[in-house]
């Protein structure tokens, strides 16, 4: 299989347009259509922002490598990687998580008050 047509195949799987894409990106949607019929090639910035796009690793991108993911474990998709945790990352992952939403109601919840307050 062909860089483009994984990338095809990787976007066809996200269930977005060649014009989704672009935008994301910040590029014309015929740049997106040159990669996927091997026309062009992306820099490597557009590379890593197309693998996070499609939650796909660059291996499988430039390769055609799949790396089998073990079914079990916690991992967090970040800046086109894949990042494995341990327990404790993960718990306090999602400690910050919990504390990063009840500060938003919270602030969400004064900002409202003030608002009615003020138009008083």
């Amino acid at each position: 299989m062909s860089f483009g047509t994984r990338l095809r195949q990787a976007r066809n799987e996200k269930h977005l347009t060649q014009n989704q894409v672009a935008v994301k990106l910040g590029i014309d949607f015929t740049t997106i259509s040159k990669y996927e019929n091997d026309r062009s090639q992306p820099d490597n910035e557009i590379l890593k922002e197309l693998a996070g796009i499609y939650e796909v690793s660059l291996d499988w991108l430039l390769k055609g490598d799949r790396v089998e993911e073990p079914a079990t474990g916690n991992r967090i998709f970040a800046n086109g990687t894949v990042e494995e945790l341990t327990e404790e990352e993960t718990k306090h992952l999602l400690d910050s998580l919990e504390m990063f939403r009840l500060l938003r109601a919270k602030r969400e919840k004064e900002q409202k008050r003030d608002d009615l307050y003020r138009s008083k």
